[in-house]
């Protein structure tokens, strides 16, 4: 009777594709191919990143090697990778069975992510474009990714997203983060991944090898740290100083609710009150306290953003001026906490108040 019933569910299904016209089928059946495009046409791009230093302990020196995946994003010979061994004396990429000393151009600490460039080479370099197209993507999306594991050739892996995190646990990502079911083993940390459509949509940024998951760092975040590196060898990041408590309010959601604002901040020197429920931050929409940390991540020191809030029942716009975030990060603050490659970062000036809610 099983039997019966579960030859039945299978011809009911694979009937439409059987008697479909190969022509008329859905771009879905096609993820092979698509697969295979993006491998073709991206895996040039892709490099492998090695780093080495001397470690003295008791007398001896060793040398430690890390290695992990990069890609170009120059034709000059720029490299993004991500978890780059600190402290590294030497550092080399080896692309297409060649290999080229790369010199560190600057590393942001808030996201460790590495800008490399490779050394007294004129050979031009296929390289990847970086555009957002993050936002694009929803639960279910289908990820590609192209990855250097180990001592191995550039392969490909895949996955589907998962969902859009702030914070792992009890600590806080600098900026929204992809989750997907891209698996990542050693050396695929710093791995491109894209779309369907072949579009760069992050850097392949810590593995969570027990849930069989990953996390992404989108390609917007991507863009901000590149261009900053590029321009001076930092990123800087803006700051607000609001703190906020989360509310239950009468549709049984919560409010991010201002309770008051840090001394000689940018909130304190704007007509921002205590009460006011923060809306929307530059046009980011404001559901949880991470979204203020996300619209801090992409906020550019010195600029004006405009806080929309609900006050006494009104709208009301109130402008605050930027300023720079002090990363006053210790060495060892700055590695990657060990789930993987995944770093947690502490509140860029936004602390929460979590009120409980006045239950009947």
């Amino acid at each position: 009777m099983h039997l019966l019933v579960l030859t039945s569910i299978c011809l009911l299904f694979s009937a439409p594709f059987l008697n479909a016209d190969p022509s008329n089928l859905h771009p879905a059946l096609s993820v092979q191919d698509r697969i295979k495009d993006i491998f073709t046409s991206s895996k040039d791009c892709v490099v492998r990143v090695k780093a080495t230093r001397k470690d003295t302990l008791e007398d001896k020196t060793n040398r430690v090697l890390k290695m992990g995946s990069g890609f170009f994003v120059s034709k000059e010979g720029h490299v993004l990778t991500t978890g780059l061994l600190r402290n590294a004396d030497q550092i080399w990429i080896e692309h297409s069975k060649s290999f080229y000393l790369a010199q560190l151009i600057g590393h942001d600490y808030l996201c460790n992510v590495s800008l490399l460039k490779v050394v007294e080479s004129k050979k031009e370099f296929p390289f990847l474009s970086i555009s957002n197209q993050s936002e694009n993507l929803s639960p279910g999306s289908i990820l590609v990714g192209l990855t250097c594991a180990l001592e191995f050739e550039v392969g490909p892996t895949f996955g589907l997203l998962q969902s859009k995190e702030i914070s792992f646990g009890t600590n806080m990502f600098p900026t929204k983060m992809i989750r997907s079911s891209v698996p990542l083993g050693p050396g695929e940390i710093g791995a491109p991944i894209f779309n369907l459509n072949g579009n760069f949509v992050g850097i392949a940024h810590a593995a969570l090898s027990d849930l069989g998951s990953s996390f992404i760092l989108p390609a917007d975040a991507c863009l901000r740290i590149r261009d900053g590196l590029l321009l001076s060898g930092n990123v800087e990041y803006g700051w607000f100083g609001v703190t906020v408590s989360r509310k239950l309010n009468p549709s049984n959601s919560f409010d991010i609710v201002v309770e008051g604002t840090v001394d000689g901040s940018p909130a304190s020197k704007s007509s921002l009150k205590k009460g006011d429920i923060i809306l929307e931050i530059a046009s980011i929409k404001v559901n949880d306290r991470g979204d203020l940390a996300h619209a801090a991540f992409f906020a550019s020191p010195g600029t004006v953003v405009e806080f929309l809030v609900r006050r006494d029942d009104k709208q009301v716009i109130v402008p605050i001026k930027v300023e720079k975030r002090s990363v006053l990060m210790k060495e060892e603050e700055s590695q990657v906490a060990e789930v993987d490659g995944a770093i947690p970062e502490p509140d860029p000036g936004i602390s929460e108040n979590t009120a409980k809610p006045n239950l009947p």
